[in-house]
């Protein structure tokens, strides 16, 4: 009974000491995670689901859109990029409501058209607007897709009409084929829930946010990736596939075409994938090409910035990590977007004017003089009658007088 009770009070002091380090390592944790947050106060610009938020349209389904209200810093974690992104009531990149809309330029599309990475004025929607003296108005989320987009549209007011739409189509993330995509949940494994709760502490934790970035600049991580040599890439196409992927992604870009008024010019501007601007990859690059020639039989207006990206470079026109446009990228893009608009959206007459015509004033008439008074002719002195002198009666003489 003696061992017994010892190996039970042995048993009790071990667990009491496991339960005692638990505790520690909690207390530290805590206070790690507090001073963490006390140092980096900026670890949350590095969580992009805080610009994000969702919201169901009858008949579409849930939808990504901005997170109203929004007003803040977001930052890539390579340092790629910090930029200032305002979300408006409504859910869009503006500081503007979706009333103000009406009769302006609206920019459609996934992240590329939201301007993921750049200021809002950078955005190639703001380029081609400001060159060609339109006001703009950003109807993006950046987790649209054709089947979004769609939807996007279906969220502005029924009482404000675009004065033209761009639709931005990334080859890289649009172009698939929406009719026989999987919907399916892949199989839950150890690796894919190993990732999900990285990417859950990465989000919610500073400590971990602050020792990662520590990490990144000591290993060499926020350096730009090499790219890949041409050769080591596969060059063979499957036509079959690029085929069915057109046709699918076509066919929502008619049903876009289609809710727009028919006085409304659509402009769909080709974002290229980065491997295409690149390597040359085959596959983007077969169905950058066939999507531009099909859109132009079609007669929707395409602008496919290609040569321009090209000609400066992969390296300055997206960011070294990031996959998405620098403000380079967008310029060159936008400055294109500006030509093919031009011809179609007149960019708006001055206001006029007002032209003042001085009017004549006449001479002031003089009244006429007043008629001199009548001068009067001065009064003759009145003088006053003289006195009238009675003589006295002489006085009669008296009786006894002598004469």
């Amino acid at each position: 009974m003696r061992r017994r009770s010892r190996g039970q009070s042995d048993g009790s002091r071990v667990a009491g000491s496991l339960a005692a380090g638990v505790v520690l390592l909690a207390v530290a944790g805590l206070v790690a995670e507090g001073a963490a947050r006390i140092a980096f106060p900026r670890w949350k610009e590095f969580n992009a689901d805080r610009v994000q938020d969702k919201t169901d349209i009858a008949g579409l389904g849930a939808v990504t859109i901005g997170r109203a209200g929004f007003d803040g810093w977001i930052a890539q974690p390579n340092g790629d990029f910090r930029t200032h992104i305002q979300i408006n009531a409504a859910g869009w990149r503006a500081d503007e409501p979706a009333e103000a809309a009406d009769g302006r330029l609206w920019v459609l599309g996934e992240s590329f058209a939201f301007g993921w990475g750049v200021e809002a004025e950078e955005t190639f929607g703001a380029v081609a607007a400001r060159t060609l003296g339109l006001p703009v108005y950003g109807v993006a989320s950046p987790a649209a897709d054709l089947a979004v987009d769609r939807a996007l549209l279906a969220r502005m007011p029924a009482t404000v009409h675009p004065r033209a739409v761009v639709l931005g189509l990334s080859v890289e993330t649009d172009l698939r084929d929406y009719d026989h995509a999987v919907t399916a949940e892949p199989p839950r494994t150890l690796a894919t829930r190993l990732h999900d709760a990285r990417e859950t502490v990465a989000k919610r934790s500073a400590l971990y946010t602050l020792v990662s970035q520590l990490v990144a600049r000591v290993d060499g991580s926020n350096n730009a990736p090499a790219a890949a040599p041409v050769a080591a890439l596969p060059q063979t196409v499957d036509e079959g596939r690029i085929a069915a992927i057109l046709e699918s992604s076509l066919a929502r870009i008619g049903q876009i075409r289609a809710a727009l008024p028919a006085e409304v010019p659509l402009v769909v501007l080709v974002i290229p994938a980065r491997d295409d601007v690149r390597t040359g990859d085959a596959t983007y690059r077969a169905l950058r090409l066939g999507v531009v020639e099909r859109l132009t039989a079609q007669g929707i207006a395409v602008v496919d910035p290609f040569d321009a990206l090209a000609a400066v470079g992969e390296a300055k026109v997206h960011f070294p990590h990031d996959g998405h446009w620098s403000a380079q990228g967008h310029r060159l893009a936008g400055e294109a977007l500006a030509r093919t608009l031009a011809p179609l959206v007149p960019a708006p007459a001055p206001a006029a004017i007002p032209v003042v015509v001085p009017v004549p004033v006449a001479a002031p008439v003089a009244a006429p003089a007043p008629a001199p008074a009548p001068v009067e002719a001065p009064a003759a002195p009145v003088t006053a009658p003289a006195p009238v002198v009675t003589p006295a009666p002489a006085a009669a003489p008296a009786p006894d007088a002598k004469p």
